[in-house]
């Protein structure tokens, strides 16, 4: 049986229109956008920019060894950062804090690179107040 030692993080960057800060039906994913993958020091180590056409919004970073790590988001200009955390299990909801733009911490340990095919963190973007 393989064993994999590294990881994917990934998620959906998407255009909350509601601002519910969770992705709902007609709620698009942004294609363009840049993630950045940090690594526990806060230094970027990764770079990617959301699909666009099929799986518009996506962003993958993959072949992730096993640490601690957050992704930086830089919305495009013109767009903030909706609520996070208001989502249920299973639904594409904003993980990034506003105020810098990272999401919450990933503990990718041995464990998970072996159990879960991708780590998620999804961010909602808003229109900037003007």
């Amino acid at each position: 049986m393989y064993e994999r030692t590294v990881g994917t993080i990934g998620g959906t960057i998407f255009l909350d229109t509601d601002a519910d800060g969770v992705q709902g039906p007609g709620e698009r994913g942004l294609s363009g956008v840049a993630a950045h993958l940090l690594d526990a020091a806060g230094e970027r180590i990764a770079t990617a920019e959301t699909f666009a056409h099929a799986c518009e919004g996506l962003y993958i970073f993959s072949g992730v060894i096993p640490g601690n790590y957050t992704v930086e988001i830089v919305p495009p200009e013109g767009y903030g950062f909706t609520v996070p955390g208001m989502g249920a299990p299973g639904e594409t909801a904003s993980t990034v804090d506003a105020a810098n733009g990272t999401t919450t911490t990933i503990d990718l340990t041995e464990e998970a690179v072996q159990t879960m095919d991708l780590v998620v963190r999804d961010a909602g973007l808003v229109p900037a107040a003007a």
